[in-house]
């Protein structure tokens, strides 16, 4: 549904009077109204640039969606939608998106840029008044509303009227009423508007929830890549839900666990389906990669194509399941509860610590956690490989804490994060060595029992062993190179 949306906001004070309007418009009936608002922009802003508003509202009258967009005489126009109950319910119409799109364009990206996502919840009491003319007909709505930010907590009172129809010499004499009372009409374009000016964006939660909403825009900006298997798509997607997984654990103590610890496992679980086409993949070329390399003596049977069509044949069963897991109910309640997430974190006391004294104790744990593997993995006989990749999964909780902290650190987090970086990727080389022998092995199994040559595999093996020592000695370099130079 679409109407034009004439109104005027007024600032009041909490203990300030409403103009009557008598000799303008009488009153009617009023009614009071509890709203819940949550309102949506792209990363970088691009709904507020243009000056256009999308929330999803709960409660009043005119519960559902709501796209307004900025016209030339000022006023604005108005697109509804319903609210979809069940999994979805965080999902913008298609009927608002495409009225979007209209409106701004080629300015609305694809991909993770421009997914829409909450910046501000409003919760408001609102206390509706008819405006009426001597027949009694509905003329305007006065709404008296106290809005509440949550979770900054910021509260504030203002006064709006909304005409019903067209009547500008009404809608001057009403403002000119305000105007004899004192009241101002307020300097904020919206209430969005007026929330995100009184953010600071050095409180912990707000840092924390800004590289959490990366991650989730990465994750839901490329659902349409994964499927159609572009390259990259489905790594891109599964390094999101580590990163997000990692900070919903290493940031745990900002958040009421109750909620978060569920949605964790929910990550978790996406990651490893989106992880098993990717874990082919990366093996495919890797060992392909390899045999192209080997003398052509070393090469016996045929090794290349098997290796091709095993690894192809588990990409491809493992990605049709990842594609049903997209279009699952269980994917879609989780997207609802990442947006949830967002919208109403359930945030502790010391989530609204200033950033900068919070969170370089929750990245110290983190890196803390890693040092104890690490000291773990050289003390012990002949688990040195496991403790080794366990050193590494926890070296990568040290990375994102380090990265997260970015907008609060600037160059010093990027520099530590980077160490932290070398430190898993080295020893991601490792493990990837380790998983390669493995699989060796059963490629020459059933090379065997097709009756195929197993000579190139042994040979393979042996190559990956070798890579294996280069990568290990690699990556205790790198770890002991960030962990002389700790920060935070």
């Amino acid at each position: 549904m679409k109407n034009v949306e004439i109104e005027r906001k007024f600032e009041v004070g909490k203990s300030d009077e409403v103009p009557s309007l008598e000799g303008i418009l009488g009153r009617g009936e009023t009614r009071e109204h509890r709203l819940r608002a949550v309102y949506f922009d792209t990363r970088d802003g691009l709904l507020a640039r243009h000056g256009i508003t999308l929330r999803r509202r709960e409660g009043g009258v005119e519960e559902g969606w709501h796209l307004k967009l900025p016209r030339d005489d000022g006023d604005r126009l108005e697109i509804s939608g319903p609210i979809v109950d069940g999994p979805g319910t965080y999902s913008v119409p298609s009927t608002l998106l495409a009225e979007l799109r209209r409106a701004v364009g080629h300015e609305l990206p694809e991909g993770a840029d421009g997914v829409l996502l909450p910046v501000a919840t409003l919760e408001t009491h609102r206390r509706d008044t008819k405006l009426v003319d001597p027949t009694g007909k509905v003329r305007a709505t006065l709404s008296d509303d106290t809005v509440t930010v949550k979770p900054d907590g910021n509260v504030w009172r203002e006064v709006e009227v909304e005409l019903r129809g067209e009547d500008p010499e009404l809608l001057e004499r009403i403002v000119g009423a305000f105007k004899d009372a004192g009241i101002k009409k307020s300097k904020a374009p919206s209430k969005l508007s007026r929330a995100l000016d009184g953010r600071s964006g050095k409180t912990a939660w707000e840092v924390v929830l800004a590289y959490a909403a990366e991650q989730v825009a990465e994750m839901i900006g490329r659902e349409d890549a994964v499927r159609s298997d572009d390259e990259d798509a489905v790594h891109k997607a599964r390094v999101a839900t580590r990163r997000l997984r990692s900070t919903l654990r290493t940031f745990r103590r900002l958040f009421h666990r109750d909620v978060t610890d569920p949605l964790r496992d929910e990550v978790k679980w996406l990651g490893t389906v989106l992880g098993e086409p990717r874990d082919a993949e990366v093996l495919k070329e890797r060992l392909q990669g390899h045999i192209d390399k080997l003398a052509e003596g070393d090469i016996v049977g045929p090794a290349r194509d098997r290796v091709g069509s095993e690894l192809d044949a588990q990409h491809r069963d493992s990605h049709g399941a990842l594609v049903e897991v997209l279009d699952s109910e269980r994917y879609a309640a989780l997207r609802d509860a990442l947006v949830s997430l967002l919208a109403d974190p359930p945030l502790r006391g010391r989530a609204s610590r200033k950033a900068k004294k919070e969170l370089p104790r929750r990245a110290r744990r983190a890196i803390a956690r890693t040092e104890e593997q690490w000291s773990a993995s050289r003390d012990a006989e002949g688990e040195q490989l496991r403790l080794l990749h366990e050193t590494r999964k926890k070296s990568k909780a040290a990375r994102y804490g380090c990265e997260a902290l970015e907008p609060a650190f600037g160059d010093a987090a990027v520099e530590a994060a980077e160490r932290w970086e070398e430190v898993t990727e080295t020893l991601g080389l490792l493990q990837d060595s380790l998983v390669a022998r493995a699989r060796l092995r059963e490629l020459a199994r059933a090379a065997q029992d097709a009756g195929e040559p197993t000579f190139t595999y042994g040979i393979l093996v042996g190559v990956e062993a070798m890579s294996a020592d280069r990568s290990r000695t690699q990556g205790e370099a790198a770890t002991k190179r960030a962990l002389e130079h700790p920060w935070p």
